[in-house]
């Protein structure tokens, strides 16, 4: 593995640490100050509407600019915004740093992911993007954690937070820039009109994987209020559902380089379907939860990563920065609405809506997969060429 790949994982690390901890932190600290559910979750919004207004703009900015400027500025943009966290205590201002903070998160996560899937080997890139996946989840999980940090101070985990953004700015100096390839303008703007159709159920999962990771990190906090668990025993049961995944998403990887990602994708969003729809009857017990959250991420982790592969695998390289972008949109788009999607359903019915709607959307992405016919696509793309 050379140093380039080395520095884009621990780029993501950072950013999931960086994604894991703001989430819960703020909703923690809004609904301290009586903040609703449904309020604090379309607060919680401001971070992905940033996320999808910037990636509309990705592709030109990436092509005039090249991969090292982009994902420079995105560190730049979530740095200065973690330390406003600590300048600025009115909520009012909170969303504007959050949708700060999304258009730089997703600048980071989109050219990161491009790039990775660019320079990756075929036969590599499920054990490459897999990795790439575990990085983000493992900084999700640690994330967490720095809510335990809270009673030094609210500043402090801001604080923390933007110190190790700063530090992981300075690996990524010594890399040489690097600009993806164009196709000619005519055949680029057919193939981006049909581009949806063709990899349409690739670009789903990371739609639910958004979707069920923000519904979890901004909802999940609340749940857990509500139903009396502490602080502490919430920064372990957020990190469960990360747990799972990370020893099995490299191996979930190698394993659909294999045998196709596709089948993997049914596998995994029917087992994860069961687990979060176990929840509610087992709900009374810490570690039956703490258990289902852990056997949730085996499943469903790995699906962000999935459809990446898949959609890579479908398209040809210079098509891969168009493709990644969609992927980036149904991403932010499935965190935009999970969290008030989510929040809607637990204060309209009741708290256990949480886990019946995330079982409930795998058990539709499965269905989903059964309509999707990949020789049809690949015969398309090889008409183009």
């Amino acid at each position: 593995m050379n140093w380039r790949i080395v520095v884009l994982l621990v780029g993501v690390l950072v950013a999931g640490i960086s994604q894991g901890l703001t989430l819960p932190l703020l909703s923690l600290i809004l609904e301290k100050q009586g903040t609703s559910v449904l309020v604090n979750g379309l607060n919680a919004a401001a971070l992905y509407i940033g996320a999808i207004l910037i990636v509309l703009f990705a592709v030109p900015l990436l092509r005039r600019f090249g991969y090292k400027t982009l994902i420079l500025g995105g560190l730049v943009t979530v740095l200065a915004s973690t330390f406003g966290f600590v300048v600025f205590s009115d909520p009012l201002w909170w969303i504007v740093l959050r949708f700060l903070v999304g258009m730089g998160d997703s600048l980071l996560h989109y050219t990161t992911q491009t790039w990775l899937t660019e320079m990756t080997p075929e036969n590599q890139r499920g054990r490459i993007i897999s990795m790439y996946g575990m990085m983000y989840g493992l900084g999700f999980g640690i994330g967490p954690l720095g809510i335990n940090l809270l009673p030094f101070g609210q500043w402090v985990p801001f604080v923390v937070m933007g110190a190790a953004l700063a530090m992981t700015g300075t690996l990524f100096m010594p890399l040489r820039n690097e600009k993806p390839a164009v196709l000619p303008g005519e055949r680029n703007r057919i193939r981006s009109f049909k581009l949806y159709t063709m990899i349409w159920f690739p670009v789903l999962a990371p739609l639910l994987f958004g979707f069920m990771e923000a519904a979890l990190n901004v909802n999940f906090p609340i749940y857990a209020v509500k139903r009396g668990i502490s602080e502490a025993w919430i920064s372990i049961l957020l990190p469960a559902f990360v747990l799972g995944s990370l020893f099995f998403e490299v191996p979930i990887g190698i394993l659909s380089d294999r045998i196709g990602p596709k089948i993997i994708l049914r596998l995994c969003s029917l087992g994860g379907a069961l687990a979060f729809l176990c929840i509610p009857l087992f709900g009374e017990s810490k570690f039956a939860l703490l258990i289902l959250l852990v056997i949730g991420g085996i499943f469903v982790g790995s699906f962000f990563a999935l459809g990446l592969v898949y959609m890579a695998e479908i398209l040809p390289r210079a098509l891969l920065p168009a493709g990644n972008m969609l992927a980036s949109i149904h991403y932010d788009a499935g965190s935009l609405i999970g969290p008030g999607l989510s929040g809607a359903g637990m204060e309209l019915f009741s708290n256990q809506a949480l886990f019946y709607m995330l079982g409930g959307a795998l058990v539709l992405f499965a269905g989903a997969e059964l309509l999707f016919r990949r020789k049809q696509v690949v015969d398309e793309v090889e008409m183009q060429e």
